[in-house]
């Protein structure tokens, strides 16, 4: 096994980010064998828009292979037990491979070892889980995308001010990383940035909303705010837009789903972390089907990022990063 770097075009207008991604069509029909595949696919909240454009990503790619693919859906992150249940549903149905975004790391450990004990090989998509015997584990360079995130606020704010983060949900490894990426940098490069108060909401847009106006009465102070996903993120811009703050705070997010796009072009977000959501989809896929079939795979595979603002948002390539409009699981 190897670990290798993706390169993709995300942003034409950025030389760093020349090159292509793997072919989408590599590694053959995976049907061309004595039986077809079947791979489980369990996705921890499909009501949020980062893993709807994963979703498209995984099916599509075994569309393209020739996969079956059993989708479950735990319903939220704090839905580890019935994530569990439906994990342990996708082993009884004896599936060639399974690939799990985790709802929370530690919770779905037990059984995802028990799977791999099995020789069910287990592909970790974006949020592992916490284990060290993953077959392969697909994400992004979570602490990269918190660091572009710091570059950004402090930016915007001229090297100083009051921060609150919005660090995600406990158990999440991308959210950790994220949070850490961020506050790293701001220890090392920005120490005229303050943080006052973390919360770690759920990523959902309503709950953010709710949880930044409290903050906004407890913390007038705050110029700048950090958040690890764009619905959270939106939330926080629905708050501070009706308390009328918005000018006043700088607000920086990550992902690139249809609203966050909209926010960034009308200065919402100061700027935003992007990663290729659909390519990891796709390539969950590639490195599953190459371990049901004994083929060699890639422990580790992690997709770049690039930051996005008003200043090169419309050179964005959507095709990598988020599912095509009217897209539904």
């Amino acid at each position: 096994m190897k670990t290798r770097r993706l390169s993709a075009v995300l942003v034409g207008a950025l030389a760093l980010m020349s090159g292509c991604g793997s072919d989408s069509d590599g590694g053959g029909d995976a049907s061309s064998g004595d039986e077809q595949l079947t791979i489980g696919f369990s996705a921890p909240d499909l009501s949020a828009s980062f893993w709807v454009s994963m979703t498209y990503g995984v099916t599509d790619e075994a569309e393209k292979l020739g996969v079956d693919v059993v989708s479950v859906n735990a319903g939220g992150d704090a839905n580890a037990n019935q994530q569990i249940s439906q994990l342990q549903d996708l082993l009884q149905r004896n599936v060639d491979a399974m690939i799990v975004g985790a709802t929370d790391g530690d919770a779905v450990r037990s059984v995802v070892e028990q799977a791999l004990g099995r020789d069910i090989p287990v592909v970790g998509l974006s949020s592992l889980p916490n284990t060290d015997e993953l077959t392969s584990a697909v994400g992004t360079d979570n602490a990269g995308m918190g660091a572009i995130q710091a570059d950004c606020l402090a930016e915007a704010l001229g090297g100083t001010g009051k921060v609150a983060m919005f660090a995600g949900p406990v158990g999440q490894s991308w959210a950790e990383g994220r949070a850490t990426g961020f506050t790293d940098a701001l220890a090392d490069e920005y120490p005229g940035l303050e943080v006052v108060t973390t919360s770690n909401t759920a990523d959902n847009r309503n709950s953010a909303l709710t949880t930044m106006q409290d903050i906004t009465q407890r913390y007038p102070d705050v110029t700048g705010v950090y958040t690890v996903t764009d619905d959270i993120g939106a939330g926080v811009v629905d708050a501070l837009r009706e308390s009328g703050a918005a000018d006043a705070v700088k607000v920086t997010s990550a992902n690139f789903s249809p609203a966050a796009q909209d926010l960034v072009a009308d200065g919402g977000f100061a700027c935003i972390a992007v990663q290729e959501i659909v390519e990891q989809g796709r390539e969950a896929v590639r490195q599953a089907v190459a371990a049901a079939r004994g083929e060699d795979v890639e422990k580790q595979v992690v997709t770049p990022v690039v930051r996005v603002d008003s200043e090169n948002i419309d050179t964005v390539d959507l095709s990598s990063v988020r599912a095509p409009e009217g897209y539904t699981p």
